[in-house]
């Protein structure tokens, strides 16, 4: 089979460049063995304009959120489901610090921060007000990910098995693996990228983040809660709660303590009964600098990577999916900060 990419992983990633290079025309399969425990399958899909305790802007939120309400809903009505809706963040303040911080930002952020004007009281416990951060996006990424997957089949676009380097063979005009030929390999692996032959160099930043599945009859799904933790909508009428990120993790196996942690916090915080479900967990494949890695490596034209977005993929990857697919077809310039030239010189060694 001829192509003109190969795109190794169906995550959040793989998915939408993926999507956006067959959008342009072009031919691809993407290779992924259908694993469970990666960092798109259990993250929350939340798009937040601010984040943090000193609630900061997020980087590049004007032009990343719309973008990707736009890309998510037309995507939905591709697939037929609905893949996006506004849900906003209730930030339940658990310090008179917390409220004094939004007081001094409302002054500067009034596009995205006010207070909570509605009584939370019948579910929650709290004594410092509720801030509000909105519009803020939720994304069905579960459902994407499986719908889009169902798409790559039917249109035998869809290899569902493991990638292994050694099935793999490059020249400066192609690579090879398997029966697949393809003018360019694309690494949208995940945390799997964080050990590749190829971007091992770059600044990775190992982390480990774990949420639990509750279900919490009663509580309303308009809005996304936080006080410490966060109580996202999830599927099926049940609640992401969490989530950690560990950056000296020594395994990948749920924490005890973590569990107990949130717990003491859904005890103390909310009024309603709850019961856990699941506890989940995955390494993200982040960046020191907080930004994507994009592009083609400076010395293997042939092989490309976008990766790296940590906790966030649903934000940054529709932008920069598209992005990514213009240059590559049309040799449009890349944003200079998320080009992964910007690493030539550790990528050269």
């Amino acid at each position: 089979m001829n192509v003109d990419y190969l795109i190794i992983g169906q995550g959040i990633s793989g998915t939408l460049l993926s999507r956006s290079l067959l959008r342009e025309g072009k031919k691809v399969v993407v290779v992924d063995d259908g694993k469970d425990a990666v960092a798109s399958k259990i993250a929350s899909g939340v798009v937040n304009p601010v984040t943090g305790k000193r609630l900061v802007r997020t980087w590049m939120i004007d032009q990343l959120l719309p973008f990707a309400l736009d890309t998510y809903t037309t995507i939905g009505n591709e697939l037929g489901v609905q893949l996006v809706q506004q849900c906003d963040i209730l930030d339940f303040h658990l310090t008179q610090d917390g409220s004094a911080i939004l007081n001094d930002k409302l002054a500067i952020e009034k596009e995205y921060l006010s207070v909570e004007q509605e009584d939370w009281s019948e579910y929650f416990r709290f004594n410092y007000g509720i801030g509000k951060i909105a519009p803020c996006l939720l994304i069905d990424i579960q459902t994407m990910l499986a719908e889009w997957r169902k798409k790559l089949a039917a249109d035998n676009c869809l290899l569902e098995e493991k990638f292994d380097w050694n099935d793999f063979v490059q020249s400066k005009e192609q690579v090879i693996c398997k029966s697949v030929i393809a003018q360019k390999v694309i690494l949208c692996n995940g945390a799997g990228g964080i050990d590749d032959r190829y971007f091992s160099n770059l600044p990775w930043s190992k982390d480990k983040g774990e949420a639990l599945i509750v279900s919490i009859p009663g509580l309303p799904r308009t809005n996304i809660y936080k006080q410490g933790i966060s109580i996202v909508p999830w599927q099926d009428d049940l609640f992401w709660v969490g989530a950690t990120h560990d950056w000296k993790f020594t395994d990948m196996q749920i924490t005890p303590a973590f569990r107990k942690q949130v717990e003491e916090q859904l005890n103390y915080w909310l009024k309603l009964p709850y019961k856990i479900i699941d506890h989940i967990v995955a390494q993200r494949p982040a960046n020191l600098e907080r930004k994507p890695f994009v592009g083609l490596h400076p010395l293997h034209p042939a092989i490309g990577i976008f990766n790296g977005m940590g906790s966030k993929g649903c934000s940054m990857a529709p932008y920069f999916a598209n992005m990514f697919a213009r240059h590559l077809v049309h040799n449009e310039s890349l944003q200079p900060d998320v080009d992964v030239k910007r690493f030539k010189n550790v990528l050269s060694r």
